[in-house]
């Protein structure tokens, strides 16, 4: 019979194996601990070694040959962690019970809250045992495809336990979508967590609010400042993690949302060289030097992703957005494919696959790849905007309004929605809905307005030119051009208006400015010449 002093030798022993790596000696010694004790948390201490050894059916064995397994949360739990492995979704589901949630994340299961066996060595601060079981039914029915489910169990687990942070991140992070806009911020204020704990709901608020008009990270860094004038040495714990790579990456993520693409680029550089591995970053970077046309960077990109990380799909999506930046779209089709065949849940493969048949005019195809990530990922608003962008370009404006209003409904703080339904408006000769949906867009984004807004900005302007209101169209193609003086469509509405108040000097120059950027541009050339006419004969259009 071993000896009590020599079985907790052994049990320090496995313990010390287990933070080592060292997975195949904490196997052997925790049978030998569990097999002398017969106390059930060694059987769990077993199992728990056996689970990161990789020897799930082995601890699944183990647990369900113990008859603790139906008493104890925390055997079933790390039960239904081995059938996670094992990709046995429905058995894990069977495993962790049948509680049920309402559609306000509450939890309603009396087993649930039975009593757990301790470890031993526990810490003072602990993820709550629901939450965890709560996270793992969510990936469980995320996994069966049932994403209501899955969404009300994430919501069940962050509410039970807002130290729970993936379950917050599979909600409300980029990659996930599974949470409507308007919803993150009430879920956020359900959340209860301690006075010594508010620097984690600030950081959560900050991952929640992507398109707000201001930026969320710094306005509550400087808000923290002017409250607590101190020392670095007593300052708050948010302002300790103020250059935290997280919360700079919500700075990039609020860039590249504003149209910065440039900002956003610099800072996601200066974050990756730091930490060249944070993926999330990584797809900020990519998205930035896309629109910059960064194809240099990344072709540099791509190739040391696929080296480092062939198993994941960002890899193969940055190949893609390589080929498409330098218009091979069919290239890019086939690796944007590759990162949905790897992962059919990262939302950006499907939109990109999306956009490069979009982009040669393959309706059918696009369509199906905007509808798969619409049905995916019911909380993301983009793959819904783009199908009534497709539904547009073919002409079908009734459709296409219908689906740019789902993805307002879906995302009500997204200037871009806006400005599509202006442009739907527009097409449909609505001048005076298209001239408030322009004005709401140009609204939201008043405080970030630059180059990539000159477009609404120029749609403003035709409306408003189209409504005779002549000195607001003027006005309006001025703002344009001070944002951007290579838009032709600028410079050519400019002179045309012009030409409509009988300012044939201003309409001849800007006429000429339109031709400098597009020589052989057939309607200013025809205004050109049937300005100058009237010039030469005094003759006026009003």
């Amino acid at each position: 019979m071993m000896k009590e002093d020599e079985v907790e030798r052994l049990r320090g022993l496995v313990r010390d194996c287990l933070s080592k790596h060292l997975y195949s000696s904490a196997i052997f010694f925790a049978d030998k601990v569990a097999e002398a004790s017969s106390d059930p948390a060694d059987i769990y201490m077993q199992a728990q070694a056996l689970f990161l050894g990789g020897q799930y059916r082995r601890a699944l064995h183990l647990l369900n040959s113990s008859s603790i397994v139906l008493r104890d949360l925390r055997f079933r739990y790390l039960a239904a962690k081995c059938l996670e492995e094992l990709k046995e979704w429905h058995q894990c589901l069977t495993m962790l019970g049948d509680a049920k949630v309402d559609e306000h994340g509450n939890v309603n299961c009396p087993k649930d809250c039975s009593p757990m066996y301790l470890d031993k060595d526990g810490e003072d601060r602990e993820i709550n045992i629901t939450a965890a079981v709560c996270y793992l039914r969510g990936k469980a029915f995320e996994a069966l495809e049932n994403r209501i489910q899955a969404r009300l169990w994430y919501i069940a687990a962050v509410k039970s336990d807002p130290f729970c942070y993936e379950a917050l991140q599979s909600l409300v992070d980029n990659l996930s979508h599974l949470i409507l806009c308007e919803k993150e911020s009430s879920l956020l204020a359900s959340l209860q967590f301690g006075e010594e704990d508010q620097w984690l709901s600030t950081i959560y608020s900050c991952l929640v609010k992507k398109h707000e008009k201001e930026n969320v990270v710094e306005a509550k860094v400087r808000d923290i400042e002017r409250d607590n004038p101190c020392t670095n040495s007593s300052s708050p714990f948010m302002l300790v993690l103020k250059n935290n790579a997280d919360l700079l990456v919500c700075n990039a993520d609020y860039y590249y949302q504003c149209g910065e693409y440039q900002e956003c680029f610099e800072l996601t550089s200066l974050l990756l060289a730091k930490d060249p591995f944070h993926m999330k970053c990584t797809l900020f970077h990519l998205a930035a030097a896309m629109e910059l046309g960064h194809s240099n960077d990344l072709y540099l990109l791509a190739c040391n992703l696929i080296k480092d990380h062939p198993q994941k799909a960002i890899s193969w999506f940055a190949i893609g957005c390589y080929y498409y930046s330098i218009k091979k779209y069919d290239q890019a089709r086939k690796h944007f494919s590759k990162a949905t065949s790897v992962d059919a849940t990262f939302p950006p493969a499907w939109i990109g696959s999306g956009n490069a048949y979009a982009v040669q005019e393959e309706t059918d195809q696009a369509m199906v790849a905007y509808r798969t990530a619409a049905r995916l990922f019911p909380g993301c608003h983009l793959p819904t905007l783009y199908i009534g962008m497709e539904y547009m370009r073919t002409h079908n404006f009734k459709l296409a309004e219908q689906f740019i209003l789902q993805a307002r409904a879906i995302c009500p703080l997204d200037p871009l929605v806006y400005n599509e339904l202006g442009v739907v408006a527009y097409h449909m000769k609505e001048y005076q809905k298209a001239a408030q949906w322009f004005e709401m867009t140009l609204f939201d984004v008043a405080s970030s307005l630059n180059d990539m807004w000159v477009p609404t900005l120029v749609n403003l302007a035709h409306v408003q030119r189209k409504l005779k209101m002549y000195h607001k169209a003027v006005s309006s193609y001025e703002k344009a051009i001070a944002l951007s003086n290579r838009s032709l469509s600028a410079f050519a509405g400019l002179a045309y208006t012009h030409h409509l108040m009988d300012n044939l000097d201003a309409a001849v120059t800007y006429y000429h400015k339109a031709l400098w950027l597009k020589p052989e541009d057939q309607f200013c050339n025809e205004m050109l010449t049937m300005a100058l006419e009237m010039q030469g004969r005094g003759m006026y259009l009003l």
